[in-house]
């Protein structure tokens, strides 16, 4: 079973400067870069064969999906689990230098002992963990081969440190995951193998990485370093 992850397109709260994140209200929109990116996917995945769309509830998700579902005649599914990591109310009022100190990734490297820790509001590590997990027992569950899932880079990535490293991922590697590329309207690709495998011993039980965020053609690619909003 072959699945498509799909980053949205840029964002507002992406394009914003001097800031990582803008909030919700203000930042969960795409830009009209964004909106490019967006059409040049919806072009692109086309040929992709695909099945069926899955996007996050999130609204720059949904305006990046809603393009490919024009141009392929599927409807889009939401998943309310597949949302970006959720971030306490009060982070989205600090400067952008204050951002930066306590960034996701700070966080949850500070308190690597216990992966369910979270400020007030805010996610934990686990708790994104458990979304991806659930994410992909949905996608086994359903069985449905080629569906493309639109969604956000920090649980796009969390969904690619867990299917590399399994249980052995940790927050103690949270300062590496940071620093994944990751790109607007960049496309992964992920197979999941059925238990009895075959004689190819790459092909193990399970989920394996095939491609990690390939730029769209015709679309001018932004977000791509770990440095970045990354959301």
């Amino acid at each position: 079973m072959r699945t498509f992850f799909l980053r949205h397109g840029e964002s507002f709260s992406n394009a914003a400067v001097g800031v990582v994140a803008l909030p919700e209200e203000e930042g969960d929109r795409l830009s009209d870069r964004g909106r490019e990116q967006a059409a040049a996917a919806a072009e692109h995945l086309t040929g992709f064969e695909i099945s069926r769309i899955v996007t996050s509830p999130m609204g720059r998700a949904r305006e990046t999906a809603e393009p490919i579902a024009a141009a392929t005649g599927l409807e889009l599914e939401t998943w309310d689990w597949i949302h970006e990591l959720r971030e306490p109310p009060a982070y989205y009022s600090m400067s952008g230098t204050e951002q930066q100190r306590h960034r996701w990734s700070r966080r949850m490297e500070r308190h690597a002992d216990d992966p369910t820790d979270a400020p007030e509001g805010g996610e934990s590590f686990a708790d994104l963990v458990a979304r991806v997990e659930r994410m992909r027992e949905q996608l086994i569950a359903d069985d449905v081969d080629r569906t493309l899932v639109v969604g956000h880079g920090i649980f796009l990535r969390f969904t690619l440190m867990s299917t590399l490293l399994g249980d052995v991922f940790t927050p103690h590697m949270i300062d590496r995951l940071w620093r994944i590329g990751s790109l607007n309207c960049g496309i992964s690709t992920f197979d999941h193998m059925p238990e009895q495998g075959s004689e190819n011993p790459a092909d193990i039980a399970g989920w394996r990485c095939v491609s990690w965020m390939s730029p769209t053609p015709g679309a001018e690619v932004t977000g791509t370093g770990g440095a970045g909003p990354g959301n």
